[in-house]
């Protein structure tokens, strides 16, 4: 295999999102309920092969903070990437809207050149308590030219699928990830109605709790 070629990965949204227990979970298996939101930017690395193209890309990962007041510093990070990964959280709405209010704009008006898009609707393991539904996930992202992929940092679903296709697309700018990997996880929709079918949110009475990842 050849010598890894760098590529760096920047990842934006709000905080709480769960930006950097994706980053733990795909660097090292790690899972930590207790995660504190981050406070400053953060950069780790993982090399990974791709033997089917003969390359090994190594992914420079940048955790940025989702904080508003930090948000001046995060385009320091996100110019000159080679991938953007925008994360909402499924559970909470407003994660979701300022990925297209705020943060795919920033991106679009401060970055060199056209870096590879991705978006990841997370915290799929409370997918019972969604009130972001998967349809509009996939209508953000095709707007966009992204790639759209359901994530749990807790149960370790759907991230290393998401690098395997960003890793692909930047072999190959032609990689039709959207037709050659089949296990993008589908949210059961039917699980998020409510007993009177509004919104698509659960009856609980307001005891609804959200995951921290």
């Amino acid at each position: 295999m050849n010598e890894p070629t760098s590529i760096k990965v920047v990842l934006l949204g709000e905080s709480g999102v769960g930006k950097t227990s994706i980053i733990n979970q795909f660097i090292s298996k790690k899972f930590n309920p207790k995660m504190s939101t981050s406070v400053s930017a953060q950069f780790t690395s993982k090399i990974m092969e791709f033997p089917e193209q003969k390359r090994t890309l190594r992914f420079d990962i940048w955790d940025t903070v989702g904080q508003e007041k930090y948000r001046s510093l995060t385009k320091i990070f996100y110019k000159d990437a080679k991938i953007i990964i925008f994360v909402y959280d499924i559970t909470t709405e407003y994660s979701f809207n300022a990925l297209q209010t705020y943060w795919y704009t920033e991106t679009v008006d401060n970055t060199d050149g056209e870096p590879i898009y991705a978006v990841c609707a997370n915290k799929y393991d409370l997918y019972d308590k969604a009130v972001v539904k998967t349809e509009d996930g996939k209508k953000f992202a095709d707007k966009i030219k992204a790639i759209f992929q359901n994530t749990s940092a807790k149960s370790d679903t759907g991230i290393n699928i998401l690098f395997e296709n960003l890793g692909k697309k930047i072999i190959n700018p032609n990689y039709d990830y959207k037709n050659l990997k089949k296990e993008n996880i589908i949210l059961n929709e039917s699980n998020n109605n409510n007993n009177d079918g509004k919104n698509g949110k659960n009856n609980n009475n307001g005891n609804n709790k959200k995951g921290c990842c």
